[in-house]
């Protein structure tokens, strides 16, 4: 069978452009189960269209961008130049002429500008450098290369090479639109509360941000060994309620922090009114966040975190008790004590949990003297114990009474959003080094396609000024009426 295929393109100047490519297929192979049109089949068909609609495309915006609005002549072309231009259904090399300015509007100003520049100021599509963007940073660039090449007519010069540096582009520009966003559109950050009927316990108007650090390995250029990832996801209050936006950045200053909650925040519904907690792990650098956020703001330490304290003193304890034969009066009631500690931090009593703490300490102490080293080990955790209560003292609450209100106790969301931002792409199973502006740009990309903004933050622009600019009179052409009245 031998089938032809004819294609013919329309522009709105009356220009018309025609295609043709044959296809053979023999009727012997379809006992091979070779039916219908293959990968490479379509990859051919695609190309050839491609190369057709950019090429037209391209003379179309080149005759319209010649044309001057002001005096209705078009403007002369200074030289000729080819443009390769890489799309999703292979690379195209067009005409890129270079256009003067008008002599007549502008006799004060020569020079000459490649319009083609504008429209394609990457050498590719966006929706080519989007798609490079979304599969390198959700696998190896090697792979993603693969993938690229397996499915679309891309040739092989689009290596891994080039797919890491449009990953890197993408968080690059994604970065910078974010800066641009908080300039020009800043989230609002008044400090009042909420303006609605307050209920009792009501958890919808809480709005939580949970925050955790993830370590990265350094690249050899860098000094240190590892380096830190501040990694967040921001929501509602109530418990099994939509987790909420991602947000991720390298930079931990309290402005980048403020700015990167704000806006996550915003897309949740936040304006300003509304009660913001912070839960955390009791890190330094995460107190900077509560800190910087609008009041009223409050910090919460993860209830997980304090339970895992507790757990290897309550597990020893246990120990003591059920293996002993000889006891004395400490070890009777060593596991009823801890687990009346564990009782009281659940309930937010942290001076009696503390007092309680200390007498436990002193206990083990005497104990650990008369060579009992499984009451050493018990002292040892609650020393730690103890610091980290202290530490983090004005930030531990009534967990019991958050937990039967239907409020958040922990910062699983953040736990999660470590594991699904840095663990599965830089840190498991590849084993890769990372440079800390690397690591950002590609945070930036996968909190992106997390949130499903990808697109939508790419393809917002800044609102254009309103006001006339004191040099602009110098490069703007004067209108033909008027120039006839002068």
């Amino acid at each position: 069978m031998r089938w032809k295929i004819t294609i013919e393109g329309l522009d709105e100047f009356s220009g018309r452009d025609t295609a043709e490519m044959v296809i053979e297929k023999d009727v012997g192979r379809l006992s091979k189960g070779e039916l219908g049109l293959t990968i490479a089949d379509g990859k051919s068909i695609m190309t050839l269209l491609q190369q057709l609609i950019v090429k037209q495309q391209c003379e179309a915006y080149v005759l319209t961008s010649r044309y001057c609005t002001d005096c209705q002549t078009f403007r002369r072309i200074k030289d000729y130049g080819k443009r390769k231009i890489r799309t999703v259904y292979g690379r195209v090399e067009v005409s890129n002429p270079r256009i003067m300015n008008c002599r007549r509007c502008v006799p004060y100003f020569c020079d000459a500008s490649t319009v083609l520049r504008d429209i394609c100021p990457d050498q590719a599509t966006p929706e080519l450098m989007e798609l490079s963007a979304r599969l390198g940073s959700l696998m190896p660039y090697r792979k993603a290369a693969d993938v690229l090449a397996e499915f679309l007519p891309i040739p092989s010069t689009e290596s891994f090479m080039t797919l890491r540096h449009r990953t890197m582009k993408l968080g690059e520009r994604l970065d910078e639109k974010a800066r641009q966003r908080e300039w020009f559109e800043p989230p609002s950050s008044s400090e009042h509360k909420q303006a609605e009927l307050d209920l009792p316990n009501d958890p919808e108007r809480e709005f939580v941000v949970s925050i955790d650090t993830a370590h990265v390995r350094c690249s050899r250029s860098e000094k240190a060994r590892t380096f830190e990832i501040t990694v967040a996801r921001c929501g509602r209050g109530r418990r099994g309620s939509p987790p909420g936006h991602y947000f991720a950045t390298a930079d931990t200053s309290k402005h980048e922090l403020r700015s990167r909650a704000l806006q996550a925040l915003q897309h949740e519904g936040y304006v300003g009114r509304g009660e913001v907690t912070v839960i955390s792990d009791g890190a330094e650098i995460m107190k900077r966040l509560p800190k910087a956020l609008p009041k009223p703001t409050a910090h919460i330490i993860d209830w997980f975190h304090i339970a895992m304290k507790i757990q290897p003193m309550q597990q020893i304890a246990d120990h003591i008790v059920c293996c002993r034969d000889e006891w004395t009066n400490e070890t009777v009631v060593l596991d009823e004590e801890i687990r009346a500690l564990k009782w009281k931090l659940w309930h937010g009593q942290v001076d009696r949990a503390m007092q309680q703490l200390e007498k436990l300490i002193a206990d083990m102490a005497m104990l650990r003297e008369q060579g009992d080293e499984s009451a050493g080990r018990i002292g040892q955790l609650g020393q730690a114990l103890l610091t980290y209560i202290r530490q983090n003292k004005a930030a531990i609450v009534d967990y019991g009474a958050r937990y039967r209100s239907g409020r958040r106790i922990a910062s699983s969301l953040a736990e999660s959003a470590v594991d699904t931002l840095v663990a599965r792409r830089m840190v498991k199973k590849q084993q890769m080094q990372w440079s800390l502006k690397g690591a950002h740009r590609m945070l930036q990309v996968r909190a992106a396609m997390l949130n499903g903004d990808l697109s939508k933050r790419l393809a917002w622009q800044p609102p254009k000024p309103t006001h006339r600019y004191h040099f602009a009179w110098m490069f703007e052409p004067t209108p033909p009426l008027l120039k006839a009245a002068a």
